[in-house]
């Protein structure tokens, strides 16, 4: 054995063992995420599982208070008095958007778990009221390109926006269908 074959295998022997070093240090010590003191989203007091401590026993994370967001004085005239009522037909618009987001939502589950008839079914009902609601031709499209129907595919493809065209031509051609540009 050459001092060059010694040499190589005492470097392969001690790479070896600083990697298994490094590997059982990286999963005695697991990383945690920093998050900023102040968040703006935080609405609800979080709780988080339990985490081990050295000893082996398990004990609850820090709870984090959910934060009262401040009154906006300009927006409300002064501290004292109450900010001004909005009129009643925006509380109707703010209802009608909820229950459309919640529809939404519904077409997107279903398409998510596979029922493309369900999902389509619910995305056309959106767009009766909404009909260049995006996010519902996206599913009309991609639904349709699934179940290899593509006249209504193109259809509703020839409603989206460029970006959105480009992207649902790449989904499609998974599937066979190509879109004419008209």
């Amino acid at each position: 054995m050459t001092v060059r074959h010694a040499v190589l295998t005492a470097a392969g022997v001690a790479v070896l063992c600083l990697g298994i070093y490094l590997f059982l240090e990286v999963r005695a010590s697991p990383a945690t995420a920093e998050v900023p003191a102040k968040r703006a989203t935080a609405t609800r007091t979080e709780e988080s599982t339990p985490t081990s401590s050295d000893e082996g026993e398990a004990r609850p994370a820090p709870r984090r208070e959910a934060r009262i967001p401040q009154r906006n004085v300009a927006a409300s005239g002064t501290a004292d008095t109450p900010p001004p009522q909005a009129p009643a037909d925006s509380t109707d618009a703010r209802l009608v958007n909820l229950d459309k987001d919640g529809t939404m939502a519904e077409a997107n589950k279903a398409y998510d778990r596979g029922d493309f008839d369900e999902a389509q079914v619910i995305a056309e009902k959106v767009l009766k009221d909404d009909p260049k609601n995006v996010r519902m031709l996206r599913i009309l499209v991609s639904s349709a390109c699934i179940q290899g129907d593509s006249v209504a595919a193109q259809k509703h493809y020839l409603q989206l926006p460029t970006i959105d065209r480009e992207q649902m031509r790449t989904r499609c051609g998974r599937y066979g269908v190509s879109f004419n540009e008209q």
